[in-house]
């Protein structure tokens, strides 16, 4: 049976009437007149004409035929089978994975080498005039040169300049692309060829294609899955890390094979330098955490990572991290009813601490003319109300990623507070705190959220009988379920409060912490909670805990007033400068920081000055190395049957096996050619004269 692999140029088979209807149109219509003199002469004229009409029938179906031997040459007639003709042509596609996990090291070499060479030998086994196109992908597919079809050589040249990237795999997309190319091709062998490490966290949950209509291969590669641990994430818990204050760093390592890991080492690195190095076990399949402790000397910018030993992947033996100190923090403290003395007071107690902290206090009436972008956190101390203008500054504050410490005084005016923050944070004033009360009762605090970085360091003060803390008369509040409860009153009523506002943070203290309505200014547990609670809301801590991958989109935002230009240097891993412009929100500088490629420490500077460090790391599903049977392989794309190309031994004989078909377009164009040469003989004998 005849399949036409350029069948729409079939409908110019019609042309082959062509010669029939000028025959037709040309007959001349004559009129006989009888002439008696020659009626002699009709007998005579039958056998020559009988020959004429003959001839003339010869060649008017030899001139179709030889238009429609033409057109059949050109819609490429092939046969699934047969000895005649030529070998059906190949249309062929490669797809060959680059990701992280075909970095792994095996006894022969790394992974994606070895994928390397045995596309090369696949490659010599099609013709310069084969179609062939190389896909490398990973999260995405790459097409070097075009989404269409080239020869064996463009082919060889993107193979050569392939590379191994650190981005995880997204099998189901690239067959998908494949299939859709695949099944535009036009010649009647058409192949797909999948080199890749057969992960089975790769594989797509199910087929969004059918590959029923191709030749599906699978080269087979040496993969050795045992032998690799993994560092899949490194954790700060959200600490206040401070000049020469110790801190911790906990790594979580994960076994993704059978074989229980003894004596193997992890080391912390500090801006670059080994600070700790501890040993851990791990079981089968199991996931250990080593922790680390260190401290810092210097403010600013720091970054490090956990770094396992060597072993079969060493792209997951790393997981790294950063962090800021600020050098000085910029408090801003609008006082209402005198109790912001009291906390300028308590955050410098002396000069030495001035070196720290830099305290404005300021009165309500005074906030207009302050500009709150100099100020890292501000704090509200028993402020009634403030003026719009003063009111919409502070909400684009917070917009920015700025923080408040908002203590209710008892002038805190419910109306104020709820139609300007308790609206959108979703916590309310239902009743001010009464003004007159007896002190012959209190309230206390407790439920304290100790996995809070603010209270994290006073569980053993808060647990061991500390001294009561008491409060005389309380606000009656709503809290939403969205914001965070840090203490409760001993009346279930919530005492310290965290909300999110915006890019920014809020933290509520509901307690008026006057004397005359608290103790609390008494004892010692207020100098740490204030300190450490504006260092919470100064650092923003939250932004360099994100956990950044190779290949995503990576968002980083710089206030205003630290850059003098929206344009900035991004500096990679591998020390490539990229020029990233900045888009300007508010009161903040967004920069889409663009290619993230490499797992390592990302620097954005403004000429000299650093604006932000992050980190980057592989996905940690990269380093689960189990495969997936062939079975399983085939099913979760969509293929019918999957030829498996052997690793050690040539793939000529499997390819050359599963190829099929005769393309007899040559024979359909050498039977015109050779219609042509016997209607030409025909055309040039001469018609008989009649005598």
């Amino acid at each position: 049976m005849l399949n036409f692999l350029n069948s729409a140029v079939l409908i110019a088979a019609v042309a082959a009437l062509i010669p029939l209807l000028i025959h037709l149109f040309s007959k001349r219509r004559v009129k006989v007149v009888p002439f008696s003199s020659l009626r002699h002469l009709k007998e005579m004229q039958k056998r020559q004409v009988r020959r004429i009409k003959i001839r003339q029938l010869l060649l008017l179906i030899l001139r179709m035929l030889i238009i429609l031997a033409a057109v059949l040459a050109f819609a490429r007639p092939a046969t699934k089978g047969g000895y005649i003709g030529t070998h059906a042509g190949v249309s062929s596609i490669i797809l060959l994975d680059r990701s992280a996990s075909m970095q792994r090291e095996v006894k022969d070499g790394r992974l994606f080498d070895l994928a390397k060479n045995k596309a090369a030998d696949i490659i010599k086994y099609f013709g310069q005039n084969d179609e062939i196109l190389l896909v490398p992908f990973d999260r995405q597919a790459y097409f070097p040169a075009g989404e269409r079809f080239f020869s064996r050589d463009v082919a060889e040249n993107i193979l050569r300049d392939a590379s191994c990237g650190y981005d995880t795999t997204n099998l189901g997309d690239a067959i998908k692309k494949a299939s859709e190319i695949l099944g535009q091709a036009k010649n009647l062998n058409r192949e797909l060829y999948i080199l890749t490490d057969n992960q089975l966290n790769s594989l797509p949950p199910m087929p969004e294609t059918t590959l029923s209509k191709f030749t599906v291969y699978m080269a087979e590669l040496p993969l050795e899955i045992d032998g690799n641990n993994g560092i899949v994430d490194v954790n700060l818990g959200g600490q206040l890390i401070e000049v020469g204050s110790e801190f911790t760093v906990n790594g979580q390592i994960e076994n993704f094979d059978d074989l229980a890991k003894d004596e193997q080492l992890a080391s912390l690195f500090i801006d670059g330098v080994r600070v700790v190095q501890t040993e851990f076990r791990v079981q089968p399949r199991g996931k250990e955490t080593v922790q680390f402790r260190h401290t810092v000397t210097t403010p600013g910018y720091h970054y490090g990572w956990v770094e396992l030993n060597d072993d079969g992947l060493p792209v997951d033996n790393k997981y790294y991290f950063s962090f800021k100190i600020p050098e000085k923090f910029n408090v801003l403290i609008i006082d209402g009813d005198g109790s912001g003395e009291l906390i300028r007071l308590v955050l410098i107690p002396s000069e030495e601490l001035a070196r720290y902290w830099s305290v404005r206090v300021i009165t309500p009436e005074q906030f207009a003319s302050v500009q709150l972008t100099d100020y890292d956190a501000t704090i509200i101390a028993g402020v009634a109300s403030l003026a719009a203008a003063e009111s919409s500054q502070l909400q684009r504050f917070l917009n920015r990623g700025r923080g408040v410490l908002y203590i209710f005084g008892a002038n805190t005016n419910p109306e104020y507070f709820n139609s300007n923050f308790g609206q959108k944070i979703g916590l309310n004033i239902i009743k001010s705190a009464p003004v007159n009360f007896s002190r012959a009762g209190y309230y206390t605090l407790e439920r304290f959220n100790y996995n809070h970085p603010i209270l994290k360091p006073f569980e053993s003060y808060l647990q061991s009988g500390s001294p009561t803390l008491r409060f005389y008369s309380l606000p009656t509040l709503k809290n939403e379920p969205q914001n965070a409860e840090l203490a409760q009153f001993s009346n279930g009523s919530p005492a310290i409060i965290e909300s999110r506002y915006g890019l920014g943070k809020m933290i509520i203290f509901a307690g008026n912490i006057s004397p005359e309505y608290s103790d609390i200014t008494g004892h010692s547990f207020i100098v740490p909670f204030i300190i450490r609670t504006i260092e919470y809301l100064a650092n923003n801590i939250a932004s360099y805990e994100v956990k950044n991958q190779v290949g995503s989109s990576i968002s980083r935002s710089i206030v205003s007033g630290e850059t003098k230009s929206e344009i900035a240097q991004m500096i990679t891993p591998e020390n490539k400068t990229y020029i990233i412009p900045g888009i300007e929100k508010e009161e903040h500088i967004l920069y889409e920081c663009q290619p993230i490629d490499y797992p390592g420490i990302y620097q954005l500077k403004n000429e000299t000055k650093t604006l932000d460090i992050f980190p980057v790391n592989i996905t940690a599903e990269e380093g689960n190395l189990e495969i997936a049977s062939t079975i399983n392989f085939a099913k979760s794309i969509g293929a019918k049957a999957i030829n498996t190309l052997p690793y050690n031994r040539s793939s000529e004989s499997t390819i050359s096996s599963t190829r099929f078909g005769r393309e007899l377009w040559k024979l359909f164009l050498w039977a015109a050619a050779v219609i042509m040469a016997i209607e030409m003989i025909f055309s040039r004998e001469k018609e008989p004269l009649l005598n």
